[in-house]
């Protein structure tokens, strides 16, 4: 760095401005380095992984990672950290501090670079374009994860099971499940998730709020899950077939949960008794025979159950609906119990 420069670090002098988006320097090197953050250049890689920087520091504090230096250790919960930088963002999720604010929005962060990021929310900048298909991003990360689904690379390998995924946070999200850790409870009906969008989109079926609408038959759903396994009715698509017995489902969950039948296997164990399920959903209906919880009630007559489908056999009470009905002679039932009985009796000559 030449001397003038130096001085300017002393003066706060920044005479060095992006043509680009306005931002000020002191000295050239760091005003070449900020220019290829609009270009997407990122001439230091990392030989370890491939992962790229604009900065060459940026690169030896990513190394670190490689090697599991990690000297900078946190006081309060002894988290500890390759970068300096990064142990003191850390600390403010202890203290609470954000002094980093959004001058649109009034938003605070804990570190400058997550309030760059949020900036450009506002301002629609898009720096990180994709070469290979042109779609644009607000921040490189999103760029690089981005860039795997057209390579296929999913680096995020699970220790428990083996499956991989494109970026850390689905790894994350998915070790929960392995955990049995569900950190996102619903306060109104106390069901719990691993991941906060799924929470997010649970509270919808609470409020109602149907916001994803079918364009083939005008069915609306409050979540887009349910609207995408929906479409499958329409195209009769189950692209999820059973090695064992060829049953198809329209979605990789219900192959997966299907396939317990045949394996025997039961990973959602009861802590209060010990009974085993081989779903997530019959063990949180199931634990609700003990705390006594139940969260489905009938607005008709008031009764209440602890599972949601006892209220739609229940419900059929008043309405008087008799959704199963028999192909050979047209009789009609309120439960499918009662059309497997009808069937056995009436028409195969065999006795319930």
């Amino acid at each position: 760095m030449a001397f003038a420069e130096h001085i300017r670090t002393h003066s706060g002098k920044k005479p060095l401005e992006c043509n680009e988006c306005g931002k000020a320097f002191s000295c050239s090197s760091k005003l070449i380095e900020h220019i290829r953050s609009h270009r997407g250049e990122k001439p230091y890689g990392c030989k370890k992984c491939g992962k790229a920087y604009t900065r060459s520091n940026s690169l030896t504090k990513h190394i670190r990672s490689h090697s599991a230096v990690k000297p900078h250790e946190c006081k309060e919960c002894g988290k500890a950290f390759a970068r300096s930088g990064s142990l003191t963002v850390h600390k403010r999720s202890h203290t609470g501090e954000r002094p980093f604010e959004c001058k649109d929005c009034g938003k605070s962060f804990s570190g400058s670079s997550q309030l760059t990021e949020h900036t450009r929310c506002h301002s629609g900048v898009k720096p990180y374009q994709c070469e290979k298909c042109g779609k644009a991003f607000a921040r490189s990360s999103s760029l690089t994860v981005h860039i795997r689904s057209h390579t296929g690379e999913k680096p995020f390998e699970c220790k428990d099971c083996g499956k991989a995924f494109s970026c850390s946070s689905r790894l994350t999200e998915h070790t929960r499940s392995h955990s049995g850790i569900r950190s996102y409870r619903c306060k109104e009906c106390g069901k719990a998730y691993y991941i906060h969008r799924q929470l997010t989109e649970h509270k919808k079926t609470h409020s109602r709020e149907k916001s994803y609408e079918c364009k083939e038959c005008g069915k609306a759903f409050t979540q887009a899950s349910g609207l995408k396994v929906h479409k499958k009715t329409h195209s009769g698509e189950k692209p999820y077939e059973c090695n064992d017995c060829g049953k198809a489902f329209r979605h990789s969950s219900g192959l997966v949960v299907h396939k317990r039948y045949h394996s025997g296997e039961r990973p959602y164990e009861c802590k209060e008794c010990g009974k085993a399920f081989i779903c997530t959903s019959r063990l949180t209906e199931h634990k609700r025979s003990h705390s006594g919880v139940r969260p489905y009630r009938c607005k008709e007559c008031g009764k209440a159950f602890h599972v949601s489908s006892l209220l739609a056999q229940h419900k059929r009470t008043h309405s008087g609906e008799k959704p199963y009905q028999c192909k050979d002679c047209g009789k009609a039932f309120k439960y499918i119990a009662g059309l497997s009985v009808h069937k056995k009796k009436t028409h195969s000559g065999r006795k319930p």
